[in-house]
């Protein structure tokens, strides 16, 4: 048999496959690297219009919008009650129109507190007639043992303190419609850019959250080629030429003679060579992995009160909604 074909033949088959496998996976990882930059550059864009987005909300008066709407469903909530007092500020809450930024339990208290003043004003309003009532009775038993009821305007037919009527002083409810239509509009213009970015961002996320670029297959697949190309290229290459009267067998004594010989020092070279290529391209295959802390930061972005504090409260009232909603 001629030894010298066969391991010939042995070597360039595996050097055909090798080269196959490898350009493959090579061209693989760097396609991966070309994305991998791409998405990195991704990130860094979303986060910047995140941002954009969290200064324009920083922006917006919702502090104004708030004060004036809560004051002025104050005052309907006023009105509302001198109709019919026996309403409680769930009820009260329910009628009125409070702004979605203004955090519902901040609003019952406000509403607590309207009730707690009227009925401070009301036993204030009591005890004050009945000292009038006191002064009164005192004031006509005091007349009668004079006569002086005539003169003092506290006869019959004279209107005591009692049935004098309370001046009553008409509120300005004045309310800058237009300014604040205006305003609103802004801030829900806003809202839906933030809400679409957020999308954005969470698709992105799922995408990249896998590290996809960065694939354990690759880096199997360039152990296989590295040990393909020992086996199959580089050992049988060492036995060419072989003797001429030379009968194969598994041993190792012949080893370090055939890896200082000029013959070893050369497949030594190649094979050191071509395993620190498959080595940079595994360690650049492990590399493409995104920052934990770069994932982190643009996922606080997907939630709405990263962009404004008064958006998550008004999501939060809407949830609150939704479930007093089907609660009924």
């Amino acid at each position: 048999m001629d030894w010298d074909w066969f391991f010939s033949s042995i070597a360039q088959s595996a050097a055909a496959i090798v080269g196959i496998f490898g350009a493959f996976i090579i061209t693989k990882v760097l396609s991966n690297q070309a994305q991998f930059g791409e998405r990195s550059v991704r990130i860094r864009t979303l986060k910047i219009t995140a941002s954009k987005l969290v200064d324009s909300a920083n922006n917006l008066a919702f502090a104004w919008y708030i004060r004036l709407n809560r004051e002025y469903q104050l005052e309907k909530a006023e009105d509302l009650l001198e109709e019919n007092d026996n309403l409680d500020p769930d009820q009260l809450y329910a009628k009125l129109r409070f702004p979605s930024f203004l955090a519902r339990e901040d609003a019952i208290q406000d509403l607590q507190a309207i009730k707690a003043r009227r009925a401070r004003e009301v036993e204030e309003e009591r005890q004050r007639l009945e000292e009038e009532l006191k002064q009164l009775a005192e004031l006509q038993k005091t007349s009668r043992l004079f006569g002086l009821n005539n003169l003092m305007g506290l006869g019959a037919g004279t209107p005591g303190l009692i049935g004098r009527p309370k001046a009553i002083v008409p509120r300005l409810l004045s309310h800058p419609h237009e300014e604040l239509a205006k305003e609103r509009d802004a801030i829900d213009a806003l809202e839906v850019e933030v809400r679409h970015h957020m999308r954005t961002i969470s698709d992105f996320l799922m995408t990249i959250s896998s590290n996809p670029e960065s694939s354990v297959a690759i880096t199997w697949a360039l152990v296989m080629v590295a040990a393909l190309f020992l086996v199959g290229v580089i050992y049988p290459l060492s036995f060419l030429p072989t003797p001429t009267s030379w009968t194969p067998a598994l041993e190792l004594h012949g080893f370090w003679t055939r890896l200082f010989s000029l013959r070893g020092v050369l497949l030594t070279i190649v094979s050191s060579i071509f395993l620190a290529a498959l080595t940079m391209f595994a360690v650049m295959n492990r590399r493409l992995r995104y920052p934990q802390e770069e994932v982190q930061s643009l996922d606080k972005f997907t939630r709405i009160g990263t962009y404004s504090a008064y958006y998550a409260i008004a999501e939060e009232n809407e949830k609150i909604a939704r479930g007093k909603g089907q609660n009924v």
